[in-house]
């Protein structure tokens, strides 16, 4: 009895874990060349710096979202929009301000 009580919370804490790993290991470089994407385990893509508009934080909903971890997603000047699993960048800082600073000042060089 115990034991059926208990796999369900052990699903969920299977899953919360296996959500930070996934968002550890994915990673965001803003360049002059443009934005490297690397949503793991996805391959890493380019998206050239003329062809961002924004970063913008996906909102949080559900009953646990004060546990979920925060992403992202890059708006492209056509309206299309890419998940991004990390908002956090070596040569940015950490948020989507930070992100958003740093592709302006690219595009301003």
């Amino acid at each position: 009895m115990v034991v059926v009580f208990l796999f369900p919370i052990a699903l969920a804490v299977l899953a919360a874990i296996a959500a930070i790993v996934v968002v550890q290991l994915s990673t965001l470089r803003i360049t002059s060349a443009g934005v490297e994407i690397r949503n793991y385990p996805q391959a890493a893509k380019v998206i050239p710096l003329a062809q961002v508009a924004r970063f913008e934080a996906t909102p949080r909903g559900g009953n646990m979202a004060s546990i979920r971890p925060a992403t992202a997603v890059l708006v492209l000047v056509d309206g299309s929009r890419l998940p991004v699993r990390t908002v956090t960048s070596a040569d940015a800082g950490k948020g989507v301000d930070a992100l958003n600073r740093r592709v302006e000042s690219l595009r301003d060089r």
